[in-house]
């Protein structure tokens, strides 16, 4: 059917093949159902080009961009943050100590005698984490506590952790969700936070995790994923950001070889925005040579290729979760520790910091110190009550009974399984 073509305010009848670009003139094709809206009088130096009401993407920076509301993202600031402060009400409406004062008889207490757990994120007790539902894989695979894979990523460490994670979802979240819709966004950012967390459960058992991370890294995957079909596909690497990405992406990978971080929850939250990203985030763009909006056949190709990849992501994350002896198989990987803590000795004689992660649960340390030897006494809830007996002097067993940070040193050594 004839459609009305709009130009210098008057409209008129035409059929769409009577008009063909003329010269060099800049012709504008939309198609729109049956119609196609010719624009032959619109030049680079006349005004900008139309924007089209069904791409929220522009292909050119001039014109205008729709946007949707980051309301997902709002969201999940908000239910964070009133889950963190149901964690402080736990606690008793009180953070605890960055670095517990004193030490009495071996063990963190208080200068008036009472035992005292440090936080320095400053926030709760470990045992009011675990209570609200921290990654704890006993809990999920022996007493059948799933609802802890979610829960998990909606509760903090601390006030600092906290802060962190809510800044990333603002300067990554936001802006994907003002591109791309509520919808996806929330299904990139719950579904990473899941995939990460079973991956957490099977590389790290017996360490209890939490916080948002492994969602935050899925925004991170989701990004890579945006400048992979929407910029590199269509090879526009100048406009990507790519650069700035790189450069956060190394950082934060690094920060998470430190033993304070859950590189495996990191990195599954990672890998599974990036896919689900591909999957769902590949736009159309205007194509000048046919005149309309269309898919490059790279971006279909890398959609076909990542939701191939997230299905089998998907199967093998079902598979660890009913199959103990998959867990096992995957746990016996003596690479894979390397992925998530490295201990350093640049410039030093000793590493940095100790990749010893607690394996036996937790509990209460005791120090006898003789002559020749210390005497660690250990009584953690996951194993039962032992000792260990090493010379004083030698490395990993030099302890000053004054010095809370080398108490708490050879303690955490010692009872967390690392040299039992």
């Amino acid at each position: 059917s004839p459609c009305s073509l709009f130009m210098a305010d008057s409209p008129r009848e035409f059929s769409p093949r009577e008009y063909s670009p003329r010269g060099k003139d800049v012709v504008t094709l939309a198609d729109v159902g049956d119609c196609v809206i010719v624009d032959s009088a619109w030049s680079p130096q006349s005004a900008p080009m139309p924007s089209l009401p069904f791409d929220h993407q522009p292909d050119d920076a001039n014109r205008p961009i729709q946007t949707s509301p980051p309301y997902f993202c709002m969201l999940v600031c908000a239910v964070c943050s009133l889950v963190f402060l149901a964690e402080i009400g736990r606690n008793g409406w009180g953070f605890q100590p960055f670095v517990c004062p004193a030490s009495c008889g071996g063990l963190p207490c208080y200068e008036d005698g009472r035992s005292c757990e440090s936080n320095p994120l400053l926030g709760p007790r470990v045992h009011v984490m675990k209570s609200m539902g921290a990654k704890e894989d006993a809990g999920i695979f022996g007493r059948g506590e799933w609802w802890r894979i979610v829960a998990c990523n909606w509760l903090h460490v601390g006030l600092f952790h906290l802060l962190f994670n809510m800044l990333a979802v603002l300067s990554l979240g936001f802006p994907l969700e003002r591109r791309f819709g509520w919808w996806r966004v929330a299904s990139l950012y719950i579904l990473s936070g899941l995939c990460g967390t079973m991956v957490s459960v099977v590389l790290l058992p017996g360490v209890v995790s939490l916080g948002a991370s492994a969602s935050v890294f899925g925004l991170v995957g989701a990004t890579w994923a945006d400048i992979i079909l929407n910029h590199l596909a269509r090879g526009r690497v100048r406009e990507s950001g790519i650069v700035g990405l790189v450069f956060i992406t190394i950082v934060n990978l690094l920060i998470g070889l430190t033993p304070w971080v859950d590189n495996f929850m990191h990195m599954g939250g990672f890998v599974a925005g990036l896919l689900i990203g591909l999957m769902l985030f590949s736009k159309k763009h205007i194509n000048r040579r046919l005149g309309r909006l269309s898919f490059t056949r790279l971006q279909i190709v890398i959609v076909l290729i990542g939701s191939s990849m997230f299905a089998m992501v998907s199967v093998g994350c079902i598979v660890l979760a009913v199959s103990s002896g998959a867990r096992e198989t995957l746990r016996e990987c003596q690479f894979c520790a390397r992925l998530n803590c490295v201990e350093i000795t640049l410039f030093t004689s000793s590493p940095w910091w100790s990749c010893c992660l607690p394996v036996n649960g937790e509990g209460t340390c005791a120090l006898e110190l003789n002559t020749t030897t210390v005497d660690v006494f250990c009584n953690m809830t996951d194993v039962p009550s032992f000792n260990v007996p090493c010379a004083r002097g030698e490395p990993g067993c030099m302890v000053d009974p004054e010095d809370m940070a080398s108490v708490s040193g050879i303690c955490q050594r010692v009872c967390s399984g690392c040299q039992r």
